[in-house]
């Protein structure tokens, strides 16, 4: 049985619960899956585990990002999708996990979180996060 999917979603992780161990190796970036791994479940049931694959759909830009396809790493402006980010995730989500109660844009979003984890920097009177 193979498992094909969308890189990040938790393939080797699905194939670590049916194990009951950790058989194939997990990360929380996109990527960790290199080769194709053939993994025994029994004696006649084998799994394997591939690297993500993207498929070829009319996702936009943002779709592939937000899916976790891309690394946060490798993208010039990741501050560019936060808008989007804060338009799909629902408010109360944002709250309990930020600690901030509202926001009049995704720029004040940023700024007050990076205000509360001491990272807002004031460089020659403009803003730096």
């Amino acid at each position: 049985m193979g498992l094909i999917g969308y890189p990040n979603v938790g393939k080797s992780s699905v194939i670590n619960t049916l194990r009951q161990k950790a058989v194939c190796k997990v990360a929380p970036i996109p990527g960790e899956t290199k080769v194709w791994q053939y993994i025994t479940l029994s004696k006649r049931i084998y799994l394997i585990d591939c690297p993500g694959i993207a498929y070829n759909t009319a996702d936009t830009e943002t779709d592939i990002v937000l899916k976790g396809v891309v690394r946060v790493e490798n993208l010039k402006s990741p501050e560019d999708y936060v808008p989007e980010v804060l338009r799909r995730v629902r408010h109360e989500y944002l709250v309990r996990t930020y600690g901030v109660d509202r926001w009049d844009n995704d720029v004040d979003f940023l700024a007050q979180i990076a205000r509360k984890s001491g990272r807002l920097l004031k460089v020659r009177g403009t803003i730096r996060i």
